[in-house]
């Protein structure tokens, strides 16, 4: 539709890559889509959802869950860190950073001051659940 444009890019030891950029009439359209979308924000989470089974699930099982997400959100932190010291960075890109960033020092909060009350209400394995 004329929107976009590629480019072939050949790498020396690397995977050849394609680099697209709107044209003139793509960013107009792009504008129009972001004047006239919603914003909502929504969140669907099988960590989550999970988690509200916590108390049928056997105590390591939820605390591997923790875990796994404590790790995942110090990756995420490490990488805005990254994306942070980038020159040339927009206003709008610098707020979805630290949007970013404070949602998961909130998430990471929140695990390391809840998380041991909810492990509190795991049973040690599942067979005490079988036999319930």
């Amino acid at each position: 539709e004329g929107l976009v444009t590629f480019q072939k890019v050949e790498q020396d030891n690397r995977p050849n890559k394609k680099v697209y950029e709107l044209t003139e009439a793509g960013r107009g359209a792009c504008l129009n889509a972001l004047m006239s979308g919603e914003a909502r924000h929504r969140l669907r989470s099988e960590f989550i959802f999970i988690l509200a089974y916590a108390p049928f699930l056997p105590r390591w099982r939820v605390k591997e869950l923790l875990d796994q997400r404590l790790a995942d959100t110090n990756e995420t932190l490490k990488d805005l860190d990254r994306r942070e010291t980038e020159e040339a960075l927009q206003e709008g890109q610098k707020f979805c950073i630290g949007f970013g960033r404070a949602m998961m020092e909130a998430q990471r909060d929140y695990i390391l001051n809840h998380g041991a009350t909810l492990l509190k209400s795991c049973p040690e394995d599942v067979e005490m659940l079988v036999q319930a």
